[in-house]
């Protein structure tokens, strides 16, 4: 008896874990590990996918995680997997750039992991895969990435069970050949559906995605986000109609991206703005009315972008107090002159003003903008400029000369005048120089005709005399 008790205190002293030690991992449910590798035996690795389709910047640490994955192993340990402490059983599931490529059966073996909490399947190749009804049982989501995987077709209303919703991803950005008109398609019973279920959502991402057929009246629901949405991003989402502008009040609003759909209408709040928001892009949509001066309360913007709308009248300038912002983009039909305070965006790394109606000289504030690495528009002496388009404007003096290492240089239509100075020939990275339609005189600098980079001139409609320009084309001749 002794010894039963002696043996029995040993085996409780070796198996109870010590206060100092490092937490004891959980073993993997045996019914999840079965089910996981199934779902692995389901699809070919594409080793060449990323670089093929130039993915390479979104993943970057692209790798076959699911090649850790055998048969004998304990699951709680393979690459990309999350399991509970307690139970064991799998609750994350991050496949992203993992390079599988297949389809994706209705009945996949994924759809029995219903303690799933996390699941991120984004830039793999699906092949065009219907999303099946069965993604409905997995009713402990939280989390839900299913973006520039090759889904498509119309989302199941059943996606509407997810009631615990914080982030919803179904965005395509890119398309590979297999997937052409295959995006996903949003009906309107599944949107009501879906906003009226999921009200703690905070972030919906449905860049793409179809949703033609969604109306007005369907659209004001988002407010039932009220208290929880952050990031709402719908850009070539074929929306139509007028957006409801109390979206733009929401209390806790940071993103609302509304990009490219041409038929959606709308206006900016004179009140009442969400002053949590960062980011702002309403650019090529059918928004119309003035620029508000309330847009000066936006002190957290950080990008503004409201480029190709119906937006008329001149730029507040109340806007010039948004120093803040890191990406500028006005390019349209807003008019008027371009302040000396832009001077003050020392954090803008892009300035969108192309195609507006500016006029005036440019002035010399450039030089304090030493983060900028793109300009739509704008030019004095900028030093650290690959692409400038200063075009279809009515800016004056004298023709702005592009800084050292400047690739494309565009200042058509514009009424600058003089000649075109021979340090244009400095920039020897220069590939495309448009100075058509601008009353530029003088003679053109041979140099520019012995330049081994450039590839593109425009002199279209200038007042060079027909002799000069005879000149140069001979030298662009030789050249050749």
């Amino acid at each position: 008896m002794r010894c039963f008790v002696l043996s029995f205190t040993l085996f409780l002293f070796l198996h109870t874990p010590s206060s100092t030690s490092s937490p004891v991992l959980p073993f993997c449910n045996h019914h999840d590990n079965s089910n996981l590798l199934h779902f692995k035996n389901s699809f070919a690795i594409n080793t060449s996918l990323y670089k093929d389709w130039d993915w390479d910047w979104e993943c970057s640490s692209y790798s076959s995680k699911i090649a850790s994955w055998k048969n004998g192993t304990d699951c709680c340990e393979w690459d990309g997997v999350t399991c509970g402490t307690a139970s064991g059983h799998v609750i994350g599931l991050d496949l992203s750039c993992s390079m599988l490529q297949g389809g994706f059966h209705l009945n996949s073996t994924l759809f029995h992991l219903t303690h799933l909490q996390q699941l991120n399947l984004a830039y793999n190749d699906f092949c065009a895969s219907q999303l099946s009804s069965r993604i409905g049982d997995l009713v402990s989501l939280t989390h839900l990435n299913l973006s520039n995987s090759g889904f498509g077709g119309d989302i199941p209303s059943t996606i509407s069970h997810l009631s615990k919703l914080l982030l919803l991803d179904l965005s395509r950005t890119y398309t590979l050949p297999d997937w052409e008109n295959s995006n996903f398609r949003l009906e309107p019973s599944t949107w009501r559906k879906l906003v009226g279920n999921t009200t703690k959502m905070k972030e919906l991402l449905l860049d793409g995605v179809d949703m033609s057929s969604i109306r007005e009246t369907s659209l004001s629901l988002l407010i039932n986000f009220s208290s929880s949405l952050l990031s709402l991003s719908l850009p070539d989402t074929e929306l139509h109609g007028k957006f409801p502008s109390g979206i733009l009040g929401l209390p806790n609003l940071e993103e609302l991206n509304l990009f490219g759909n041409q038929e959606l209408k709308g206006e900016l709040p004179k009140s009442n703005w969400s002053t949590s928001l960062r980011i702002l892009d309403l650019s090529k949509t059918a928004f119309s009315g003035q620029i508000p001066d309330s847009i000066r309360h936006l002190k957290s913007l950080n990008q503004l972008s409201l480029s190709f709308c119906q937006f008329d009248g001149s730029i507040p300038v109340s806007l010039w107090n948004l120093t803040q912002l890191t990406y500028l983009d006005l390019s349209g039909r807003l008019h008027g002159d371009i302040p000396s305070v832009l001077s003050n965006f020392k954090h803008l790394t892009l300035l969108g003003l192309s195609s507006s109606r500016l006029s005036g000289h440019i002035p010399d504030v450039f030089d304090n903008l030493t983060k900028l690495d793109f300009l739509d528009n704008l030019l004095h002496t900028w030093k650290s400029m690959d692409y400038i388009d200063l075009s279809f404007n009515k800016l004056l003096g004298d023709l702005p000369i592009p800084p050292y290492g400047i690739a494309v240089f565009s200042v058509s239509n514009n009424n600058f005048t003089g000649h075109i100075s021979s340090t244009f020939c400095n920039a020897s990275s220069l590939d495309v120089l448009i100075l058509s339609h601008n009353n530029l005189s003088g003679t053109i600098p041979q140099c520019l005709g012995a330049s081994p980079f450039l590839s593109i001139l425009d002199l279209q409609v200038t007042t060079f005399m027909e002799a000069y320009l005879q000149i140069f084309l001979k030298a662009m001749y030789c050249r050749l």
